[in-house]
């Protein structure tokens, strides 16, 4: 197995402060780390179980490739990338090269940090998929406690932080995409009730993956939202409570991050839905 863990979801906004706002509002995240660079302005927001969100504003370079990707998307933030945390950087290279993938910006250079991408044109999946082999957090890596240097730049609210245990989103292809899961990232499958066009993928940490076939017609590819819930709840996706989907599609569209929260609420703790 190739990936450990569905570290985070990384999404590019063109200011970070309306897009933490809304998922500080409605999630209870946490400012962690923000640098702001030439090539772009990352910043991480933790949730419980310290999962991590992570918000891309342009650089302040004349060529930033995060402007650019807004740009294409008429200036609207959308997710960008998600982040796999991977045992072996090499050895994953290796099965995307034997799956016909040729990975993209690959930096080895760092033992601290070595990651590689995998297109979307290439795997089927709709988004960009990194592969980083990183034995510590962000803030260990740069040696900072306090945020990056960078106070949050959007008033936090005390809301208990939620969970994340599940990103869902569409593909053309499930059956490509669900190749390039299992086989290079190291994801295990499983059924839902959802009918044979939509299939679960887990890890041993991190967030579950969920994903719909939709054909070529529809246009409406990639990471649609996330599902969120109480942190002391005991649940698991791989459960599939009947009522999941009917969650999921109520979920609310928030403009301000390109993506729906669905909130499964009012769960008992320590009882699966």
């Amino acid at each position: 197995m190739s990936a450990h863990e569905l570290d985070h979801l990384a999404i590019a906004v063109p200011s970070w402060a309306p897009a933490g706002a809304v998922l500080n509002r409605e999630l209870g995240a946490r400012w962690a780390s923000g640098f702001h660079m030439e090539a772009f302005s990352p910043c991480q927001l933790a949730v419980a179980q310290d999962m991590r969100l992570e918000l891309l504003e342009p650089g302040s370079g004349e060529h930033s490739f995060i402007q650019r990707f807004l740009s294409e998307n008429d200036g609207h933030a959308a997710p960008h990338h998600i982040t796999f945390k991977v045992h072996d950087i090499r050895a994953a290279i290796a099965r995307a090269q034997e799956a016909g993938i040729e990975p993209i910006l690959v930096n080895l250079e760092h033992p601290q940090w070595q990651e590689a991408f995998l297109h979307p044109r290439d795997t089927g999946l709709g988004f960009l998929a990194q592969m980083v082999q990183a034995p510590l957090s962000v803030e260990e890596l740069t040696g900072t406690d306090d945020g990056g240097g960078l106070a949050c730049p959007w008033e936090q609210n005390d809301t208990v932080p939620l969970q994340i245990p599940l990103i869902y989103g569409n593909v053309t292809h499930l059956s490509q995409a669900g190749a390039v899961l299992r086989d290079v990232l190291g994801a295990r499958e499983y059924s839902t009730n959802m009918g044979a066009a939509t299939a679960g993928f887990y890890w041993d940490e991190g967030a579950d993956l969920l994903l719909s076939e939709i054909g070529d017609a529809s246009g409406n590819g990639g990471i649609q939202g996330i599902l969120a819930l109480p942190a002391d709840t005991d649940f698991s996706p791989r459960d599939f409570p009947e009522h999941l989907a009917a969650v999921l599609a109520a979920g609310v569209d928030h403009p301000e991050i390109g993506l729906k929260i669905s909130v499964l609420a009012n769960v008992p703790a320590g009882a699966s839905p």
